[in-house]
C-alpha cells in the first residue's frame, strides 16, 4: 500500500510518500481502507519527534481517518467488514491507504456522512467535546475564549459551544482570520497579533473576564488566556502548536480559585471507551440537527501531504486540513 514514513524527525521534507505492507488485524482490532485523512497538529509534532504521546520515527504519522472496514481480527464485535467508520489513531498510521486500530478506536458513521466530513469532525469534535465538558459542566450562557479559533479545532469548539447554548470569544493571530470569523457571524473576535489578550478579553466582558478558556497556542498567549478568567473560572490545555509550554500561573489561579485542566484524547479513548462512544453519539446527535458541521478549507494528495504540514505551520490554514490517499475521495 501507498502510505508517508517518517524515518527521521525533521521538516515537512522528511514527510516521504512510499510502499509499505499491508498492515493485518490482530485479536480485538480492525482494519480500515482510508478514503480521507485529517491533518492534525499532532501530526506536525509527530513529525518532529516532540509529541509525548505517540512513539518517535520511524513511523506513518496521522491520528484521524475515515473509510470502510476491510478486515477484523478475532474477536472483534462492534465491527464488519463493510461497515464505514471515523477512526482516531494515537498510535499514528492515518497517512496510508489502510490502518489498523483497535476495535474501540473506529467510530460508526451515519449513513449520510461522507468520509471528508467524517476526517473533518472525528478527532477535533471529540476534542472540543471533552474540553468543553472537563470536571463541572458550564451553565448556560457562560463565556467561553477559544484561542486558534479559525482552525479545525477552534471551529469545532465554536460551533458546539454554540450548540449547548455558551457564549464563544474567538481569538485568532491575523486580521484575515478574524475578518474571516466576523464574516461566519461571530460576535465577538479578538486579534491576539495586534492587540494583548488579556486586556481585551476584560474589555470585552466588562472586567469579570471568562468562565473557561480553551487554549492549544502556548507560550505566551496561554499566559494571557489564564489571566483573563473570571472568579471559578477555569483553562484547559488543549494543545501547544506555537512549541512553547503552556505554564500555568498558579498564584493568579489561587487568586480567582480557578483551575488549570490537561486534555490528552488519548488517555480518555484507553481509559474510558464507554464515555467516547456515548459522546460520539452525542456529537452525532447535534450534527443531526445541524448544530455541528465541519468546515474543510484545504484539500491535498496523500503524495503532497508536506505542503500540508507547511500550510498549517506556517499559520497560513483555516478550518479543517484534509489528504486524501490514492483510490481515496478526489480533491
Amino acid at each position: 500500500m501507498k502510505a508517508v514514513l517518517v524515518r527521521v524527525p525533521g521538516g515537512p521534507e522528511v514527510l516521504s510518500f512510499t510502499d509499505q505492507p499491508l498492515p493485518e488485524p490482530r485479536p480485538g482490532e480492525v482494519r480500515v481502507r482510508i478514503a480521507a485523512i485529517g491533518v492534525n497538529y499532532a501530526d506536525v509534532m509527530c513529525r518532529q519527534a516532540v509529541h509525548q504521546s505517540m512513539r518517535p520515527p520511524p513511523i506513518v504519522p496521522g491520528c484521524e481517518a475515515a473509510g470502510v472496514v476491510d478486515a477484523c481480527g478475532a474477536g472483534v464485535t462492534r465491527h464488519c467488514v463493510g461497515d464505514r467508520v471515523g477512526v482516531y489513531s494515537p498510535f499514528g498510521g492515518a497517512y496510508a491507504e489502510a490502518l489498523v486500530v483497535p476495535e474501540n478506536y473506529a467510530l460508526p458513521l451515519p449513513a449520510e456522512m461522507s468520509f471528508e466530513t467524517a476526517a473533518a469532525f472525528t478527532h477535533v469534535y471529540l476534542t472540543a467535546h471533552e474540553a468543553l465538558n472537563a470536571s463541572v459542566p458550564l451553565q448556560p450562557d457562560s463565556t467561553v475564549l477559544v484561542t486558534a479559533a479559525a482552525g479545525g479545532l477552534g471551529g469545532a469548539v465554536l460551533q458546539l459551544a454554540a450548540a449547548l447554548g455558551l457564549r464563544p470569544i474567538a481569538a485568532v493571530g491575523s486580521p484575515t482570520k478574524r475578518h474571516l470569523l466576523l464574516e461566519r457571524g461571530l460576535e465577538t473576535v479578538i486579534d491576539y497579533g495586534t492587540s494583548n489578550l488579556t486586556d481585551t478579553v476584560l474589555e470585552v466582558t466588562g472586567g469579570r473576564g471568562v468562565d473557561l478558556a480553551i487554549e492549544t497556542v502556548g507560550g505566551a498567549l496561554f499566559d494571557q488566556a489564564q489571566h483573563a478568567l473570571a472568579p471559578l473560572g477555569r483553562i484547559v490545555i488543549a494543545g501547544a502548536a506555537s512549541g512553547r509550554e503552556p505554564r500555568p500561573d498558579l498564584p493568579a489561579l489561587l487568586a480567582q480559585s480557578a483551575s488549570c485542566a490537561t486534555l490528552n484524547l488519548s488517555v480518555i479513548f484507553a481509559q474510558r471507551p464507554s464515555h467516547i462512544h456515548a459522546a460520539w453519539n452525542r456529537l452525532l446527535e447535534l450534527r443531526a440537527q445541524g448544530l455541528l458541521q465541519p468546515r474543510i478549507g484545504h484539500r491535498f494528495k496523500l503524495a503532497a501531504v508536506s505542503d500540508a504540514h507547511r500550510l498549517l505551520e506556517n499559520r497560513g490554514s483555516t478550518d479543517k486540513i484534509l489528504v486524501i490517499p490514492p483510490g481515496g475521495d478526489s480533491p
